[in-house]
C-alpha cells in the first residue's frame, strides 16, 4: 500500500484490503483453571418456553431463544469465527433492574451467564454456547460530562460514539481505535490506545462502576466502596458481575501529526529494537506502534506516530537516526480530535464483522534478540495463505506510572505488547493459522511474560493474563460469585 497506514489499516490494510480492523475476557477459584465452554445440557433446566417467558414477562426488554426468527442477528457477534454459537437465550435489557432480573434468573435455573456489551471478545465469549447471553446495547441512557471532568458512560457505548461525544466538550477518555468496541469490554481488560503514553491505560482513568452482583444486587465500586472488586475492574477481564455503567476522569484534546515510515524489509528488527528504545525518552505526548506484516513471501515494516502538531516531520526524523536506517518512505499529516479519531478507525469496513485469528505476547525486554524473534515469528507465516501481521504497542509513558499490583493489569514494568492476527477465509486457513500462532508463541517465548487479556485466547490458563495478580482476582471472584455463575470464556 502506498497511502498512509491507520492504525487499523495497519491490520485490515496490511492483509490487503482498504481499511479497519480488530480489537477487544478472566479467572476462578482459589488456583485458576481454563473454564470449559458450557455445554447444550447446561441449558437443559430452561428450555421450556414458557420459563423464558416468566423472565420475558418481568423485565422492560426482551428474551430473544433459538426458535425467535430475530436469534441469530441478536447472537451475532464481531468475530465471525463464533457464527454457530448457541447462546441458551439472549437477554436484551434496558435497565440495571433489567439486569439483576436476568442474573437471579440464571441462578435459579443454573444457567451461566455471559455478558456483551461490543461483542468483541476474541473467544466469542459474548455469545458462549448455553449461556444466557444478557446483551447491554440497549441499556436506557447515554455519555455525560460534567464540570469537574467526569464522564459518565453505559457500559455498551461504542467508542466511536464516546469520543465523538466528548470531543464536543473537549475531552477524552484514552481509549482504542476500533469503533465499535464497547467500553465496558475494553476498559475491563485495560484498553491500550494512542492515548496511553500521556494518559494511561482506559481502565487508570476509571473512578467508579455501577455493578450488578451475581447475588443480583447493585452495587457501586470506588476506591471507596468496594474496593476489591474495584481493583479486578480495571484489567481484570470478566469480572464477577454485570458492569452497567462506567465513571471515567477525562483529559484535554489537542490537534496531533500522524507520521508514518515506511522501512525496508531487512531493517525490521533494527527498526523494532531502535523504536523501543527511542520511545522510553521521547516526550509522552508522542505515541507509537509498529507493524511487520508477511504476505506472499514478503515482508512490511511500518511505523507510526502520533506527536503534538506541528512536530510530526522532525519526530520522524528524530527516530530514523536513532534506528540509524532510512526509511522508504515517510508521509506527515495534521489531524483535529475527531479527524485523529476516524483516522486510526480505519474507515467504514472497521464496523464490518470478520472471521479472524489472533493472540498477544507481552515483551519483557525489548532486546536485540527479542525484536529478531517478533520478526521470525512474523516471517513464518506461509505466504500462500494470505497475510498475517504482528502489531507491537509499547506499555512506556503513563502506563508505567502504575504499579503491576495495583491494579489487576499487571503489565506495568515489560515493554511491549505484541498482538499476532490474520483473517483466514476457509476453513484449512483457520488451521494454518492457528498453527502460525501457537508458533510465534514459541518462538518469543524466551522473551515474553504473557498475554493480554482483551487478545484472549482459547486454553490458556488465567495466570498467562495475569501474572502475579492471578491468585487475588481468583480469591474476589470467589468472594463474589461462589458459584461460578458469570461465565468469563478462561
Amino acid at each position: 500500500m502506498t497511502r498512509e497506514f491507520s492504525r487499523h489499516a495497519f491490520i485490515r490494510g496490511a492483509l490487503g484490503t482498504v481499511a479497519a480492523g480488530a480489537l477487544s475476557s478472566a479467572c476462578r477459584s482459589t488456583a485458576p483453571q481454563t473454564q470449559a465452554p458450557p455445554t447444550s445440557q447446561s441449558a437443559s433446566t430452561v428450555s421450556s418456553p414458557q420459563r423464558w417467558t416468566d423472565l420475558d414477562d418481568v423485565i422492560e426488554g426482551h428474551v430473544i431463544v433459538p426458535s425467535n426468527p430475530d436469534y441469530a442477528a441478536a447472537k451475532g457477534i464481531f468475530n465471525a469465527r463464533f457464527d454457530d454459537s448457541a447462546p441458551a437465550a439472549v437477554v436484551t435489557v434496558r435497565s440495571a433492574a433489567d439486569v439483576s432480573r436476568a442474573v437471579e434468573f440464571a441462578a435459579d435455573k443454573a444457567v451461566k451467564v455471559s455478558v456483551r456489551s461490543g461483542g468483541h471478545s476474541y473467544v466469542g465469549a459474548s455469545a458462549a454456547n448455553a449461556t444466557m447471553v444478557i446483551d447491554l446495547r440497549q441499556l436506557a441512557g447515554e455519555t455525560t460530562y460534567d464540570r469537574q471532568h467526569f464522564a459518565t458512560i453505559p457500559a455498551a457505548t461504542q467508542l466511536d460514539s464516546v469520543q465523538t461525544t466528548l470531543a464536543s466538550h473537549g475531552r477524552s477518555v484514552p481509549s482504542g481505535s476500533c469503533p465499535t468496541v464497547g467500553i465496558g469490554g475494553l476498559t475491563l481488560g485495560g484498553g491500550f490506545g494512542a492515548d496511553a503514553r500521556r494518559c494511561g491505560l482506559t481502565c487508570d482513568a476509571l473512578v467508579s462502576a455501577a455493578v450488578v452482583l451475581p447475588s443480583g444486587e447493585s452495587i457501586t465500586a470506588s476506591a471507596d466502596d468496594h474496593a476489591d472488586l474495584f481493583w479486578a475492574l480495571r484489567g481484570g477481564g470478566a469480572v464477577p458481575g454485570v458492569v452497567t455503567s462506567f465513571v471515567f476522569r477525562t483529559f484535554p484534546v489537542a490537534d496531533r501529526d500522524v507520521a508514518t515510515l515506511v522501512f525496508p524489509q531487512a531493517a525490521a528488527a533494527r527498526a523494532v529494537f531502535g523504536w523501543h528504545e527511542w520511545l522510553q525518552t521521547a516526550d509522552r505526548a508522542i505515541w507509537g506502534m509498529v507493524n511487520i506484516t508477511a504476505d506472499a513471501g514478503s515482508q512490511r515494516c511500518t511505523i507510526v506516530l502520533a506527536t503534538p502538531a506541528g512536530d510530526g516531520e522532525s519526530r520522524a526524523a528524530d527516530l530514523s537516526s536513532a534506528i540509524g536506517v532510512q526509511p522508504i518512505s515517510t508521509t506527515t499529516r495534521t489531524l483535529d480530535r475527531m479527524e485523529f479519531v476516524h483516522y486510526f478507525e480505519g474507515g467504514s469496513q472497521a464496523t464490518q464483522p470478520r472471521s479472524f485469528v489472533a493472540g498477544s505476547d507481552i515483551i519483557g525486554d525489548m532486546t536485540p534478540a527479542a525484536a529478531d524473534s517478533i520478526v521470525a515469528a512474523t516471517s513464518a507465516w506461509p505466504g500462500d495463505a494470505g497475510a498475517a501481521t504482528a502489531v507491537i504497542e509499547s506499555l512506556s509513558g503513563a502506563v508505567a506510572d502504575v504499579g503491576p499490583g495495583d491494579t489487576a493489569f499487571p503489565w506495568r514494568r515489560q515493554a511491549a505488547c505484541v498482538q499476532w492476527y490474520t483473517e483466514p477465509t476457509a476453513a484449512a486457513d483457520i488451521e494454518t493459522a492457528t498453527a502460525w500462532l501457537a508458533d510465534a508463541h514459541a518462538a518469543v517465548h524466551g522473551h515474553s511474560s504473557g498475554g493480554y487479556v482483551n487478545y484472549l485466547e482459547t486454553s490458556q490458563p488465567a495466570s498467562r493474563y495475569f501474572g502475579d495478580n492471578t491468585d487475588r482476582l481468583a480469591a474476589i471472584r470467589q468472594k463474589y460469585d461462589p458459584t461460578g455463575l458469570m461465565y468469563s470464556g478462561m
